[in-house]
């Protein structure tokens, strides 16, 4: 693989809203070493190979729509990933990032794979706070949104055998979203959760004695299966 050519192991970039910048494999394995008698190592094995974590870092080229799944699969290299996380950073003044996470699980299925709904994120390169799936909304006078990241999730669980995955699960899928908003005036902000959104983190003001506080807070989704095989 060339420095220019970066592995989506995740299944997101298509090349026009999204392009992959740069992933990581983080593939582990596990090292048995068993002593003989007189304390030298006489047995040694290699074992659990087929345990990856892998990890993907886009660019945002346009403006447009990524439809996120948690537990869809992308195969590479005959290996099977499920994507687990999805991060979209955004922040006045900042560069948006987007990042995903997925694991490795079983090499074939019987048509069992479990995913949950798709999730439709609006994504933009403009450096902006962008509030993003209407998960809530701020208001008061002279309060300004300056930092917003969506995060959407689920767990994805490996069933393993000698190391290496044989099955796996899916649960607690969801959507969350992390708010930073600054106080410029004597008015505190108020935050109100979006539809099917609730507030999962009251907010709170850091470095309240400043003149010009900043106030974050955290509002949740969950997300139901979408799919459960044939």
């Amino acid at each position: 693989m060339s420095w220019e050519s970066k592995t989506d192991y995740c299944g997101l970039s298509d090349g026009t809203i999204l392009q992959i910048k740069s992933s990581n494999e983080n593939r582990g394995s596990q090292y048995l070493e068993k002593l003989g008698q007189n304390g030298a190592i006489a047995a040694t094995k290699l074992y659990g190979t087929n345990n990856a974590s892998p990890s993907c870092e886009y660019t945002i080229k346009k403006a447009g729509n990524v439809t996120v799944q948690i537990g869809k699969i992308t195969t590479v290299d005959n290996k099977r990933y499920a994507l687990q996380q999805v991060v979209y950073t955004t922040g006045a003044g900042q560069e948006p990032t987007l990042t995903a996470t997925s694991v490795q699980v079983e090499s074939t299925t019987d048509g069992e794979d479990r995913m949950f709904e798709p999730v439709t994120l609006a994504v933009d390169p403009e450096e902006t706070a962008q509030v993003v799936l209407s998960a809530a909304t701020v208001s008061g006078s002279g309060c300004e949104i300056t930092g917003a990241t969506t995060t959407i999730s689920g767990t994805v669980s490996p069933h393993n055998v000698n190391g290496d995955p044989v099955a796996s699960g899916v649960h607690s899928g969801k959507v969350e979203a992390d708010l930073t908003v600054g106080q410029y005036s004597t008015t505190a902000p108020t935050f109100a959760a979006g539809t099917n959104f609730e507030k999962s983190q009251t907010e709170t003001v850091n470095d309240p004695d400043s003149d010009l506080p900043e106030w974050t807070a955290k509002f949740t989704k969950p997300l139901a299966i979408a799919s459960s095989g044939s």
